[in-house]
């Protein structure tokens, strides 16, 4: 008889940006960027000239980069932001738990206050396996 191997922990989820989320900010850096162009032909400074283009790179970068990483083995949430920066980090590293009621994923900080971990900007079938996965999490706990 073989030895049982171990069975493996859930991986690693990434959650993505929404198309439209980063369709915005590519077509809102475009319309900045054509407006500080403008701008300059006209001999002003715009302030534009640097919006735009960093608009449009977040776009761009938005398309691949996560906008959520949940790590079920140390039970932590980083929230990133469009150029794939860490922003927030949540759950165990901080002592928070991280949990999903049903409708919304929320954080229970340690002094027993419940908040809500904004999900919005995600593609919506990545953050239905990211509530699927902390509703299995909390059903094994129990």
């Amino acid at each position: 008889m073989y030895p049982q191997q171990p069975q493996p922990g859930p991986a690693e989820i990434k959650i993505r940006y929404k198309k439209s989320v980063s369709v915005m900010y590519i077509v809102f850096g475009s319309l900045l960027l054509a407006i500080a162009l403008v701008a300059l032909l006209n001999d002003m400074l715009s302030f534009w000239i640097i919006l735009g283009p960093l608009l449009l790179a977040a776009g761009i970068v938005s398309l691949s980069a996560p906008f959520i990483r949940f790590e079920p083995t140390t039970a932590t949430l980083t929230v990133h932001g469009p150029f794939g920066n860490k922003v927030r980090t949540y759950g165990a590293p901080k002592g928070e738990r991280i949990s999903f009621d049903g409708t919304t994923i929320t954080r229970q900080t340690a002094d027993g206050k419940t908040k809500k971990i904004r999900t919005g900007s995600g593609e919506p079938e990545e953050v239905q396996r990211l509530q699927q996965t902390l509703w299995s999490m909390q059903q094994q706990q129990q």
